[in-house]
């Protein structure tokens, strides 16, 4: 009897190891999101001048500043989703996709982010502080931003707005929900656009 004690405890062990994988289950991988622009289909009438636009950076409320995907439960609570994650720091791609959307609006490859080199200074400046930018329970997207444009050539001329824009998502996906928060950012864009325009051809006067 006591020489089958050893090959019991191996028994014993080898069922708890085998057993770990149910009292410890895996963790569940991350999955990591972006923000998406305007199609070449969103473009404008072509704009021979090239208009030339400096975007500074971007302000965001500090509960954006983290990889997860932020979704407000209340208006006063918050909740992370902790699988689902940007691909890159939000503010970063939010001003991309901004600049790519302008590109496609204005028909301008001179779209630039600050700091740009002195020889290549922009027509026009835009300073964008975001309030909000983040879904509800009922998969509402929403953003909230004070925005101005500058004319930088000397004009003088500044627009300053607040924009408080939703997109509902198309189902209930996280996929949805950054699907509509890019729509929310593509509205955005197209107010800017529209400013710069009017801004350019009141210049032009």
């Amino acid at each position: 009897m006591k020489r089958s004690i050893p090959a019991l405890r191996l028994v014993l062990i080898s069922v708890l190891v085998a057993g770990c994988g149910s009292v410890f289950p895996k963790s569940q991988p991350s999955r990591y999101f972006a923000l998406s622009s305007l199609s070449q289909a969103e473009e404008t009438k072509d704009n021979s001048k090239r208009i030339s636009v400096g975007i500074d950076p971007v302000r965001l409320p500090g509960y954006l500043d983290r990889e997860e995907i932020m979704t407000r439960a209340t208006p006063n609570r918050f909740v992370a989703l902790a699988y689902d994650r940007w691909a890159e720091p939000l503010d970063e791609n939010f001003t991309r996709v901004l600049a790519q959307n302008l590109t496609a609006l204005l028909q301008s490859d001179r779209i630039i982010y600050y700091p740009w080199p002195p020889d290549k200074k922009p027509d026009y400046r835009v300073e964008i502080q975001v309030l909000r930018f983040e879904s509800n329970w009922d998969r509402e997207a929403e953003l909230s931003a004070r925005w101005t444009v500058r004319d930088a050539t000397g004009g003088g001329r500044t627009d300053f707005r607040e924009s408080r824009l939703t997109r509902p998502a198309k189902d209930n996906s996280v996929d949805g929900t950054v699907a509509a928060l890019s729509e929310t950012l593509a509205d955005l864009s197209r107010e800017i656009a529209n400013s710069i325009n009017i801004m350019a051809a009141q210049r032009e006067r």
